[in-house]
């Protein structure tokens, strides 16, 4: 898997010589479990970065490695510092055992917070926990219990998503047959509001509707997602952005993506965005973040139904779901609950 991704890393870098000529400035490794990969694995794949855009791993602004807590180490983390990795995303979900069972994953809550500490001492100062809200087996206390830890804990980032259940999965069987309770929607807004309140209590930056961070500690990354900067996936179901018309995605099977590598295949579809898509990807990614979006998007995008989308603006407005800042359509706390059905109704069909 390591070579085919490093041989991707050379073959696309041949035919994006637009993209590769810009400079490089954050690297995620994510998607699936990159912390099971070794130190020589790590250094292969970042020494060919380094090689194609002539820039040291350790000199950029963001070099983020997705972990579960089982894979942290003492070893490990001492590790990827070494190699230039600067940030952690930690996936606890819970720090609930028996919620972690039902969730089937393979860490404990103790480990969990040992997790953290191993990375704190180990010398990373940034660090991103993930936590889910809104499950049947998780009371409003317990909720509020796991945000006092975590907003006290020395972390940095906080990303919360309320609990979804997708289909062909161990939980989705289990609620289908009615082994275990189906999610609550009543809950999932409390405890929403719960972790609001919080976030404000301790003084975060609620920047994104999933994502909080404390000041100045907001993810590089993944904000440039939201603001559609160009970027290059490498791996199985990576996906790729050429910052203006320009998607593509890579085959998500494993063997699949190795054979078509190795065997100098194109291992990845594109799709070039329309107005109407691009338009809609804006309203998608933008309103989900703090700013929002500039007002004059609906205009210079999407002049055909602007009476109409001035006129649904005015209804939010009037209900509380969004406010205009600096010329900025930005959601409400009351919006985020509802953002879904807020971003669709802006959306052009």
């Amino acid at each position: 898997m390591v070579q085919a991704m490093i041989h991707e890393l050379h073959t696309r870098a041949e035919s994006l010589e637009s993209f590769v000529s810009k400079k490089l400035t954050t690297l995620y490794l994510g998607g699936g479990t990159p912390s099971l990969l070794d130190t020589s694995e790590l250094e292969s794949l970042f020494s060919n970065v380094e090689q194609i855009w002539g820039i040291p791993v350790s000199e950029l602004s963001e070099v983020t490695i997705e972990c579960n807590p089982e894979d942290i180490s003492p070893e490990k983390v001492n590790a990827w510092k070494q190699l230039g990795i600067n940030r952690l995303s930690i996936g606890l979900q819970s720090l609930n055992d028996e919620e972690l069972k039902i969730m089937n994953r393979q860490h404990s809550a103790e480990q969990s917070r040992q997790c953290v500490q191993l990375a704190q001492d180990a010398g990373f100062q940034n660090i991103s926990i993930d936590l889910i809200y809104g499950t049947p087996w998780k009371s409003n206390t317990e909720w509020e219990q796991e945000l006092d830890w975590a907003l006290q804990s020395g972390i940095t980032h906080l990303s919360c998503y309320a609990l979804t259940v997708e289909e062909k999965t161990r939980l989705h069987h289990q609620i289908s047959k009615q082994i275990l309770p189906q999610p609550n929607e009543e809950l999932m807004v409390q405890q929403f509001e719960i972790l609001q309140k919080k976030i404000q209590e301790f003084g975060w930056d609620d920047y994104e509707i999933s994502n909080f961070c404390k000041p100045g500690h907001r993810a590089i990354h993944n904000g440039n997602y939201w603001k559609r900067f160009p970027y290059l996936g490498i791996g199985p179901s990576a996906h790729s952005f050429d910052g203006n018309n320009q998607r593509s995605w890579n085959v998500s099977n494993n063997a699949e993506y190795i054979r078509k590598i190795i065997n100098n295949e194109t291992g990845y579809e594109t799709e070039i965005l329309n107005e109407k898509e691009i338009f809609n990807e804006m309203i998608m990614t933008g309103l989900r973040t703090k700013e929002g979006i500039n007002r004059y998007i609906f205009s210079s995008l999407n002049p055909k139904d602007q009476e109409k989308t001035e006129q649904k603006m005015i209804d939010f407005k009037h209900s509380n779901w969004i406010e205009e800042i600096e010329s900025n359509i930005c959601l409400t706390h009351s919006g985020r609950l509802i953002s879904d059905y807020i971003i669709s109704e802006l959306m052009i069909i």
